[in-house]
């Protein structure tokens, strides 16, 4: 038995998929109402704004990245440049949703750029990340698996870059067939050289 959507739902998944057709600014209330077949009063009572909307969108799907990087288990014996080698088999959340996805991140970029509240919303998730990143390269330097004279901040901030990359890199280049593994051999490469003493 297929489970009915909601009609946040509906408006959602309309939204998304409008957003992503015809972008953010073209896309009217009125369009996606018609689209999830939901009326303008419901739209409303979910959403205050096609803007409120819209972050809710980007909320879910950084949720969703969250929750997956957050399910590979790292104890404080990790070999944590195994770790981090492994880590993009947990994002393919991200890479099959940002193929596609990727325009709508565009457009929620740009909205951030001329909005405090959505600027805030949208450096939360590079601010967590870094700090994830962070704190599993210092648990590294702790057990021995990463040199101890590696910066954890400014490593962090380079796998967060990387990981964005090769994001983008996925939107330009949708015929790969695995991305998670292109960027685990990638951070294979990069890694080499900030491995402690074997």
């Amino acid at each position: 038995m297929q489970n009915k959507l909601s009609s946040r739902d509906k408006l959602l998944e309309s939204a998304a998929t409008l957003f992503l057709e015809n972008g953010y600014e073209a896309t009217s209330v009125n369009d996606i109402c018609k689209h999830a077949e939901v009326s303008k009063g419901s739209f409303y009572h979910y959403f205050e704004t096609k803007q409120v909307l819209f972050m809710t969108l980007m909320e879910n799907w950084s949720s969703k990245v969250m929750q997956s990087v957050l399910s590979q288990p790292i104890s404080a014996d990790s070999n944590i440049k195994d770790v981090l080698i492994e880590m993009p088999h947990q994002f393919n959340v991200a890479f099959t949703a940002i193929p596609k996805g990727f325009p709508i991140l565009v457009d929620f970029w740009r909205q951030a750029m001329g909005d405090p509240a959505i600027w805030k919303m949208a450096v939360e998730p590079y601010r967590y990340f870094t700090g994830f990143f962070m704190r599993i390269i210092e648990t590294g330097q702790q057990n021995g698996s990463i040199r101890k004279d590696v910066e954890s901040e400014i490593l962090a901030r380079l796998l967060v870059a990387v990981a964005m990359g090769y994001l983008l890199e996925a939107t330009y280049d949708q015929e790969k067939a695995d991305w998670s593994a292109i960027t685990s051999e990638g951070l294979k490469l990069l890694l080499e050289g900030i491995g402690g003493k074997e």
